[in-house]
């Protein structure tokens, strides 16, 4: 028996809808592979101005996963990003002249990466009357700083506010009859005489005495550290733009490789990338987080959320790093768990 004329037309539609629609479907499912550069080339160009006072393994990896992270969020730089970066090479005097070239080049947003750098951005922006929104990175105590004293300017950040509970934690599980601990830094840094008043508060708590030297410039570094050997247990400084860019020098004070001992005086601090320049120990917050959550942080605002609606916080996972294999040489116990911070071991 044939089919009817009507009823053979009505199977041809259907089946021609069907194919329509395999098809449609699959075209929608080729697309989700090139989703992300579509975005990517949908986003308006934007400008970001960068200031960073120093170079240094830490800040460095600030930048460099911000750029990473803004790359993520559609943002790549050559495509449609701008970015214009200068570093100040610790010279206080040269990071205000940044800020200010910067600001007069009306970016977007601008970033500071470190404390001088964000409070020179703020202070000449809020000297010329720019409204440019400041995103600062690796800052580690902002109301120190007097970041955001202005709550009618759009400004936010990540911080890298030392977790100094968990830095002593580690410290007396590794080195338990701890008597007396060096402290150095740059008493201009607001952050580092933050970090040390409090560390200094601790100490007394616990009954640990301590010795503490301040450093003005790089070159004052190495008869600082000569001053503590012999006079403290070990040495801690805190995420200090100075001591830090000079940190081969804190290095090779430290170390007596013609001795029984590798080094005669332990570091601990809190930057987990000093590990492997010859730090025994640190707590804190891995830099390439800092910079990924930063990279975040800066594009929310460059598509169009307000900054100070984006609430300041420290990145989410604290570490302790600890070099193995030099703590195995100085007699140290290593620990396998800690309350604050999830232990790293770097051989």
């Amino acid at each position: 028996m044939h089919k009817p004329a009507n009823l053979k037309t009505s199977n041809a539609i259907e089946n021609l809808n069907n194919k329509i629609v395999s098809l449609l479907f699959s075209l929608l499912i080729c697309s989700s592979f090139y989703t992300l550069p579509l975005f990517a080339e949908s986003l308006p160009s934007k400008t970001i101005g960068i200031s960073q006072i120093v170079e240094h393994p830490a800040l460095d990896a600030v930048r460099e996963g911000m750029l990473k992270s803004l790359k993520e969020q559609g943002f790549e730089e050559g495509k449609n990003l701008t970015v214009l970066y200068e570093n100040a090479q610790g010279n206080l005097i040269t990071a205000t002249q940044i800020a200010s070239k910067l600001l007069q080049s009306h970016p977007d947003l601008v970033v500071g990466i470190s404390t001088p750098s964000a409070q020179t951005l703020f202070y000449e922006a809020r000297k010329y009357e720019k409204q440019i929104p400041i995103v600062f990175s690796a800052v580690s105590d902002p109301k120190a700083a007097k970041l955001g004293t202005d709550p009618t300017y759009p400004i936010t950040g990540v911080t890298d506010t030392a977790h100094l509970e968990g830095l002593l934690e580690l410290i007396q599980n590794m080195m338990p009859h701890l008597k007396t601990l060096g402290l150095m830094y740059n008493p201009a840094e607001a952050n580092s005489t933050s970090t040390i008043s409090r560390l200094k508060e601790l100490l007394k708590a616990r009954d640990i005495k301590f010795v503490e030297v301040t450093v003005n410039k790089t070159q004052d570094i190495a008869q600082a550290t000569k001053s503590l050997i012999g006079k403290v247990d070990a040495l801690y400084f805190p995420q200090d733009n100075t001591v830090v860019s000079a940190i081969q020098t804190v290095i090779n004070v430290t170390t007596q490789p013609s001795q029984p001992l590798p080094v005669i005086l332990p570091i601990f601090t809190s930057d987990p990338l000093l590990i492997k320049r010859g730090v025994l120990a640190a707590v804190g917050y891995d830099y390439w987080d800092v910079g990924k959550e930063t990279g975040e942080v800066v594009a929310k605002i460059l598509k169009g959320e307000a900054a100070q609606q984006i609430v300041i916080h420290n990145p989410k996972e604290l570490k302790a790093a600890i070099n193995a294999s030099l703590a195995e040489k100085l007699g140290f116990s290593v620990p396998k768990k800690l309350e604050h911070a999830t232990v790293h071991i770097i051989e």
